[in-house]
This record gives structure tokens, sequence and C-alpha cells, in this order.
């Protein structure tokens, strides 16, 4: 928004200053031309009259004579005061003695002075002062027409653009209420609500996200909950029907792995539940990756699988210990499970990157399947005799890379021919 306001307000000042000043020195110039030659004009005779005038007074005529004789009701005037009477700054004087008139203007007059340099004497020559011309206000009407239909069209352009990311705005949240989650707002670098549409869009893939994952929880609940509550329903009335102790037992034993089943599975689905909420705190804190690798292999305990682990010295990023445990814990966990015999656990770094690869010599995962397996409730393939998990682990290692800014890789692995996971951080410079 604060693209917005200043956009705003500096098209609204640059049309309105720098209209209203061209079109006022526009107006100035065709006005000023006309009045400044008519005036010159003007002056111009009365200076040559009043220089003639000066010249036979100084030379021929009695001057107090002559401004008796003077018509009384002229509007021009003559007057004569001495020299001495008439003090001038060194510019003026300097010019004034050389012979050139001089020109001052009083309220409603302008006095032409004149030098009688033999008597020692000026000659006032007064003159009204020619009258304003009238003002051509039809002009000034056009002219000011013109500055407010010009600050109106520019504004106008300024608001197209804004009009247009608004309506595509509507349109898209339109069309997301509808359903169409998959919506999103194409953001340009010149809109001016960029920050709203990116707002618009985060909240639109947070939605989807929720969308989809609801409607995953809602099949593994149908799925995966209703298989140990057929199962239990139907060991319970095998046990009322049976007096064989035997048989009881067994089915004791039954109820009771279908009873824990379903137990890990409502833990399953509340540990991801919670995972969702928007609310969960990351505690940000240097955490050395080399070490946190070791303790989440020492943590695996004994298994039939050979862990090659691949450390590079110490290693920081930035983090909450308890989650990046988590992660990989399941990265861990979900190589061991499709391994054949061998895990490889690497940590490397190259400029102000970070990098966790877990790989194993399993069948790997084909590409067609590798974004999926990153959705709550999706299973990979299992080999026979393989115990089957619920489909989270890659999702809440894909969650906790997002809440770390990271970003997660599946490819094959070129040593081993498996699978191959890796987890880019940025690393913290001045521990690295």
């Amino acid at each position: 928004m604060k693209k917005l306001s200043f956009s705003l307000l500096f098209v609204v000042l640059s049309a309105a200053i720098g209209l209203g000043w061209t079109l006022d020195n526009f107006f100035a110039q065709l006005n000023a031309p006309e009045r400044t030659s008519s005036q010159s004009n003007e002056l111009l005779s009365y200076r040559q009259m009043g220089e003639a005038l000066a010249k036979a007074l100084d030379q021929q005529i009695d001057p107090v004579t002559f401004l008796e004789a003077w018509p009384k009701n002229s509007e021009l005037t003559l007057s004569l005061i001495m020299q001495a009477e008439l003090p001038l700054p060194k510019e003026l004087q300097v010019n004034f003695l050389q012979g050139r008139a001089l020109e001052l203007e009083s309220e409603n007059n302008i006095l032409i002075h004149f030098l009688l340099p033999s008597r020692q004497q000026v000659l006032i020559l007064s003159i009204p002062k020619p009258s304003e011309p009238e003002s051509n206000e039809g002009l000034r009407l056009v002219f000011t027409s013109v500055f407010y239909l010009g600050i109106l069209s520019i504004v106008l352009l300024w608001l197209y653009p804004l009009v247009r990311h608004l309506q595509h705005l509507r349109q898209s949240a339109k069309a997301f209420g509808e359903g169409e989650l998959d919506q999103r707002v194409i953001i340009t670098r010149t809109s001016y609500i960029a920050d709203i549409e990116k707002e618009f869009n985060r909240m639109a893939q947070r939605i989807q996200v929720l969308v989809d994952d609801n409607k995953l929880l809602g099949n593994a609940v149908s799925h995966d909950l209703r298989t140990p509550l057929a199962r239990l329903r139907f060991g319970i009335e095998a046990l009322q029907q049976t007096d064989n102790q035997a048989n009881r037992e067994k089915y004791q034993n039954h109820i009771s792995r279908d009873i824990d089943e379903m137990e890990k599975l409502v833990a399953v689905l509340l540990n991801y539940a919670r995972m969702e909420q928007s609310m969960v705190e990351v505690k940000q804190q240097p955490v050395e990756l080399n070490s946190l690798v070791k303790q989440c292999l020492e943590v695996q305990g004994a298994t039939d699988k050979d862990i090659i682990w691949q450390p590079a010295g110490e290693i920081y990023i930035q983090g909450d210990e308890h989650y990046l445990s988590m992660l990989l814990n399941n990265l861990i966990t979900n190589a061991l499970t499709h391994a054949k015999s061998k895990v490889q656990v690497a940590v490397s770094s190259e400029l102000e990157q970070v990098y966790l690869k877990v790989s194993d010599d399993g069948p790997g995962i084909p590409k067609d399947k590798r974004f999926e397996l990153l959705k709550p409730f999706t299973r990979g393939e299992l080999r026979l005799g393989q115990q089957s998990g619920y489909g989270m682990g890659l999702a809440i290692v894909n969650r906790i890379i997002q809440w770390h800014q990271g970003r997660l890789k599946i490819d094959d692995s070129v040593d081993l021919g498996g699978a191959e996971l890796v987890v880019s951080f940025l690393s913290i410079k001045g521990h690295n």
C-alpha cells in the first residue's frame, strides 16, 4: 500500500504543479508581448517629444514663460526643478548626465525626466499611466478548463491500471469462492496493489492446502480407522460367542492390537493437525547439523541395514532443534524402511547453502509419484514383508522444511541406486 499512496501523491502533485506552471507561463507569454509592445510604443512617442522640448527650452525658449503658457487642462503636465533637487544613484546619474531620459513610475503617472545641461535644470514630463488592457476572460476560462481537464486525464490514466488490477482481483476472489481453489492472481511489477495480490495468493494457497489435507484426512479416517473398527466389532462378537479360554485369549489379543492401531492412528492425526495450525511456535536458534544428525542416528538403535554416515565439520543452520530432529528421524526411518541393505546420510555445504542428503539402495521413487508422496496418507510401494505405515513421514518432513524456508528435492541416488532425498537450508554466516 505504500507504493499506491506514494504513487497517487506523486501523480497528483506532479499534474497540479507541472500543468499549472506550464499553462501559466504560456498564458503570460501570450499577453505580455502585446502589453509590452503597446506601452513601449506609447512611451517612445512621449520620450521623443520630451527630448525635443527639453533641447528647445535649454537653448532658445525661456522655460518659465513656456511653462506658464502650457495648457492647464492638458493630461500632460510639465514641471521644472533644479538638477540638485534630483538625487540619483551613481549608475542612473551617469546615464542621465549623458542625455538619456529617466523614467520613473508613480501610482497614477509616469514621470519622464530630461536634463537641461546649460541651465542645470530638469524638465519633468508627467503623463497618465496607460490603462491596463482588457483581460481576456475567454482565454483565461479556456486555460482554466484545460488545467482541470488535464489533471483529470492524468489521474484517470493513473487509475486505469489500478482499476484493472482490482477487477482481476475481484474476479479471482469470486472464482475462488465458487470452488476454483487453484485460482491465483497474476502479479506484475507495475501493480500498485502487489502486496494485496501476494497476500491473496498466499491465503488461497493456504486454504487450498487445508482443504486438500482435510479431504485426505477424511479419506484416511474412513479407510484406516474403519478397518480396525470392523475387526474390533468382529472380535467382540466372536468373544461373546465362545467359552473356550484359548479362543477368548486369542480374540482379546486381536482386540488389543486393533485398539493399539487405532490409538496410533489417532495420535498421528492429532500430531499432523497440530502441525497444520498456523500458530505453531518454531524457535529459531543456531543448530549444529552434524551433531543433530549423529544424535538421530544413535536413536535408531540396532538395525540390519548398514548406515553410512558422512559428516562435514561444523555446519550451523537457523532452526528449531525439536522439529529438525523430527525431520531427520522421518527421513532416516523412511530410508531404512525401503532400503535393501544400505542407507547413506551425508551433510555438505556450498557457498551459503547447506545440504542434507539421505539415500538408500531400495527400489527408488518413480518421477510421477514424487510429488504425491509429499501429501499426507500417501504411501510408497512396499516390498513383501515390509510393515505399512500411515504415509505421514514425508508430509511431516515437507511441512517442517517449509517452516525453515528450506527446499526438498527427490531424486535417484547415483551411489546406491535407490531414492535420494536432499534438503537444503541457508547456512549461518560466521558459524560455517
